[in-house]
């Protein structure tokens, strides 16, 4: 992984300063280009090319590029070039795509990427982001002048505002992430999966496209399988295809010259990745378990799961313990990392993480992030009428004061009903419902968990791989009817037992039945339960550990300046959300006792929200 920065203008003062503010994404390396036009600069971590081979800014004829991310198709890609490569790098294999194709050459591309390639005679800039936003890039206009960067704490280097940027906050305060183009930065904009943009440096204008605009090249499933003619009953052809496309995926995934660490969390995604992997005795795995006993929680459970799966395949299991002092010590700098907040709770967990897989000598990571975007992961994937998912999306739970932000709520509705104007998914519209997933992997999935994990990752300098988010593994996934990824078994039942049925069954003969029957558990930081204790058992009040977050939470959140631009008030603080669990004694779906998240779980969905923009406000040195 590497990081990609340029502007519009010559100065090799400024490209130094984002060369060394980025230097975490690249320590293998750094260089430059400067003309009278424009500047290019480049950090390099090495894992497909080398210093020697891959040397960016990367030269061919009269194009020059600066490139971020893996093509895991470049030698399939290389034998199509009307011209012999001089270096076995993808890098080269772009910049030569690009000079025989031009912009068009991206459509063919599987993998991850942020690139900016520049014609020296045409004076056109071509700057890409792929299909699935797994690779961040940013851009803006700073006194006039053209800017990109792969991170944003780069740009603020060439003079932009740190003004809060009205629209974007809207956004977050909604979702708990932005998504499209927006950014929290006024002036800063970033390509939106799958972005494709011309820049001409002489005329100032730009010219977009999106790869994701285009029809989806989809597998012919009907040519592969024997459909069943037993209702929702999955075709035994479906688990060998399934099992064959992620292993390719892995192997795909497994390419480079580093060492390979997997997150291994004891759900059905990362160990079925894990399952494919042939040298699993080489595989570091890593599981994140937390420094305090809670009664009901299950993620320790999670843990002693991806720690068993992992002795009994006979490889090495890292055991990563996070403490209430890991959030309080490492929030600053997870949300420097992070560059916007995200209302996760998880966010201290994954940089505590990604510290110790770099302490173990670990480069490349492996997760089964999109697992549940493309598999109908997600209880809501069974609701029936999807504007109830709409709402949930749009919904408030209190209005900021300001309302030049809060306008900014019926924008995104309109967005949301530019994707489903119909409003319905469900069993009786298997094509919505996959059309809702794709909506889910180019918004929540690219926005806030794949860049989530690039850039804690990148903060330790980590590349970070998603084997179910490669194009021939996603899209065949996606062209299969969504009744064999959501079928009637849901509306009856234990969940946990049927959800991600084509996963599972493909898997039944390879993982334990603990793991299959595993019910859906968020990789977060429990952090409810360090602030007000265990679900249905009452904080102690006089454990230190839990008084010095609470003490932590409250002074961030008592600050007149964030009070101002979020509608609370200082006892809020404490009785709404510091002192309510969120949670009741209710039923599952078979009437057995389970405890439910009552309106207190949207209180503390707020909380994190407000705590994680105050956090970052003060990191950035944010004003409104």
């Amino acid at each position: 992984m590497c990081a990609i920065h340029g502007f519009c203008w010559p100065s090799e003062e400024k490209i130094n300063e984002m060369l060394c503010e980025a230097h975490h994404r690249g320590p293998d390396g750094s260089d430059k280009w400067i003309s009278d036009d424009i500047t290019l600069g480049h950090n390099l971590l090495s894992i497909v090319d080398t210093v020697e081979n891959g040397k960016q800014p990367f030269y061919y004829e009269d194009l020059i590029l600066v490139y971020n991310g893996e093509i895991y198709n470049y030698k399939e890609l290389q034998k199509t070039l009307k011209t012999s490569c001089k270096t076995d790098t993808d890098t080269e294999v772009l910049i030569r795509g690009i000079k025989e194709h031009g912009k068009e050459f991206v459509y063919k591309l599987d993998g991850m990427f942020a690139f900016a390639c520049y014609n020296k005679t045409t004076k056109e800039l071509i700057l890409a982001r792929d299909r699935n936003g797994a690779k961040p890039l940013y851009w803006g206009k700073v006194g006039g002048k053209f800017a990109f960067s792969s991170e944003i704490k780069s740009l603020l280097k060439l003079g932009f505002e740190r003004k809060v940027d009205k629209e974007g906050l809207g956004h977050y305060y909604k979702q708990g992430y932005n998504s499209g183009y927006l950014t929290l930065f006024k002036g800063i904009r970033k390509f939106i999966p799958g972005q494709v943009m011309t820049y001409n440096v002489i005329t100032d204008k730009t010219d977009s496209s999106n790869i994701n605009n285009l029809p989806i090249p989809g597998q012919d499933i009907w040519q592969h399988a024997k459909m069943s003619d037993e209702p929702f009953k999955i075709p035994e052809d479906f688990e060998n295809l399934i099992k064959e496309r992620l292993h390719e995926s892995v192997m795909m995934s497994l390419m480079g010259r580093r060492e390979i660490g997997l997150f291994l969390s004891g759900g059905i995604d990362s160990s079925s990745i894990f399952m494919e992997i042939p040298k699993k005795k080489d595989t570091k795995c890593f599981s994140t378990n937390f420094d305090l006993v809670l009664k009901s929680s299950r993620l320790n459970e999670d843990h002693n799961l991806a720690r068993k799966l992992a002795e009994e395949q006979r490889a090495p299991f890292y055991s990563v313990k996070c403490s209430n002092q890991d959030y309080i010590d490492n929030a600053e700098a997870t949300l420097l990392a992070l560059e916007e907040p995200r209302q996760s709770k998880s966010l201290p967990s994954y940089y505590v993480t990604n510290k110790r897989i770099k302490k173990e000598g670990v480069t490349v990571t492996l997760s089964g992030d999109g697992g549940d975007e493309i598999l109908a992961g997600y209880k809501h994937h069974r609701v029936p009428n999807w504007h109830i998912k709409l709402k949930a999306l749009c919904a408030n739970h209190r209005q900021l004061k300001n309302p030049d932000i809060w306008k900014s709520h019926n924008q995104q509705v309109e967005y949301l009903e530019d994707w489903f104007p119909d409003k319905q998914i469900g069993l009786d519209s298997n094509e919505k419902l996959n059309d809702f997933m794709r909506y889910e992997c180019l918004n929540t999935l690219a926005e806030d968990f794949l860049i989530r994990n690039d850039k804690l990752g990148m903060a330790h300098s980590l590349e970070g791989r998603f084997p179910m988010m490669m194009n021939h593994f996603k899209n065949f996934v996606m062209s299969i009817p969504s009744a064999y990824k959501v079928n009637d078994s849901f509306m009856k039942g234990n969940w946990s037992l049927h959800n991600k049925p084509l996963l599972k069954s493909a898997y039944k003969n390879y993982l334990p039945l603990s793991i299959l029957t595993r019910g859906k558990t968020g990789w977060r930081f429990p952090t409810d339960e360090m602030l007000i204790g265990d679900k249905g058992h009452p904080a102690n009040d006089g454990n230190p550990h839990q008084l010095k977050l609470r003490h932590f939470v409250y002074e961030t959140l008592n600050n007149r300046e964030i009070m101002d631009i979020f509608e609370y008030t200082e006892p809020m603080i404490w009785d709404k959300y510091l002192c309510n669990s969120g949670w009741e004694m209710g039923t599952d779906l078979s009437g057995n006792p389970q405890m439910k998240p009552n309106e207190g779980e949207k209180a503390q969905k707020e909380l994190f929200t407000i705590l994680n923009f105050a956090i970052w406000y003060k990191v950035f040195n944010m004003n409104m």
